[in-house]
């Protein structure tokens, strides 16, 4: 009895090897497995842009709100009044500016006058030296007397000095256009500026109610009415869980093969007996160990290999089986069958 009892120890051994081939050969060898898997989602921490004391909570824990609601109050009684100074300010450029145009156009009517002035000086010039000249060719002719002569030389003289009055007037009045139009353009430019700080002051005002960014379920509230916020403090996260995806790290050596759009069985540690349906959504561009604080650096006389770590992201069809809820950090396995065929989007 005991000499049969060793070959069938043997023989056994063999039928198990034997099948465990098979089952690797026609099974085992298109699988890739892995229980390094957890469910992620895109959190997203909110905190005030302006600091206040809090006015109001309007969410609980755990609620579920949609894009838009309403999630803090900050007292906003200081930026009102910002506001109110920042339109007071804008009002009082906007009389400058309108001043400071009305000056620059009445100085633009005046060098027309100046020009016009001038254009008629000038035509005064040239008829007072026609004169002159009749009345000097009248007095070689014996038809003039020399006090005629130099009435009219008198006025010539008169007429040139008018037209250097006007002369001056215009220049006079050009440069008054060109400090006029300084002016103008400065006073425009603090309009802009009062305009600019006027936004800026309801900006800051209707960040004074903190709004939910995008759908999702409040987590981590600190929130607390008379509090004081400082600007970038966490009050609360908002966790999209219906978005919510997995995040798969595979060994280097099972990602080959492995493409976009691959279908992938999910088993949740949490309802270990419903499988779920996934697909491959996309891969990470350097292995896990290279986003670590203090990556590895192989080039050292202590080199020790380890398989590395490829993170792949996952999603999860929906709609979900019924009592199954996808909470990020929760563990999954993780099934990929390479003989199933990608997926389009």
């Amino acid at each position: 009895m005991q000499r049969l009892l060793f070959p069938a120890v043997v023989g056994l051994v063999l039928l198990l090897a034997a099948a465990g081939g098979l089952w690797w050969w026609l099974e085992g060898r298109h699988v890739r497995t892995t229980d390094n898997a957890y469910v992620e989602a895109d959190i997203a921490v909110i905190a005030p842009r302006v600091p206040g004391y809090i006015a109001e909570v309007a969410v609980t824990d755990n609620q579920p709100v949609r894009k838009g609601d309403v999630l803090v109050r900050l007292e906003d009684a200081d930026w009102r009044a910002a506001v109110a100074r920042a339109e007071a300010e804008v009002a009082r450029m906007e009389r400058l500016t309108g001043a400071a145009r009305a000056s620059a156009s009445a100085v633009r009517s005046r060098i027309g006058e100046a020009e016009a002035e001038l254009r008629a000086a000038e035509a005064e010039v040239v008829r007072a030296r026609a004169d002159m000249a009749r009345a000097e060719e009248l007095l070689k002719r014996g038809f003039a007397t020399r006090a005629q002569v130099d009435a009219r030389r008198a006025e010539l003289g008169a007429a040139e000095a008018r037209v250097a009055e006007r002369r001056a007037a215009l220049a006079a009045a050009r440069a008054s256009r060109t400090a006029a139009t300084g002016t103008a353009g400065g006073e425009a430019a603090g309009l802009a500026a009062a305009v600019a700080a006027l936004e800026a002051a309801r900006v800051d005002l209707a960040n004074t109610v903190l709004r939910a960014p995008r759908d999702g379920v409040v987590g981590n509230l600190s929130a607390r009415v008379g509090a004081y916020a400082r600007t970038g403090q966490q009050l609360l996260v908002l966790v999209p869980v219906e978005e919510a995806y997995l995040v798969a790290n595979f060994k280097e050596t099972q990602v080959a093969g492995m493409v976009p759009g691959q279908p992938v069985e999910v088993r949740l540690d949490a309802w270990p007996g419903v499988p779920l349906e996934g697909r491959i959504l996309s891969f990470a561009p350097a292995a896990g160990s290279r986003f670590s604080i203090i990556p590895p650096e192989n080039a050292t006389g202590n080199f020790t290999r380890v398989v590395q770590r490829v993170p792949v992201k996952i999603a999860i069809a929906r709609p979900l089986p019924e009592g199954v809820r996808l909470i990020p950090g929760l563990s999954a396995r993780v099934r990929v069958d390479m003989r199933r065929a990608a997926r389009r989007p």
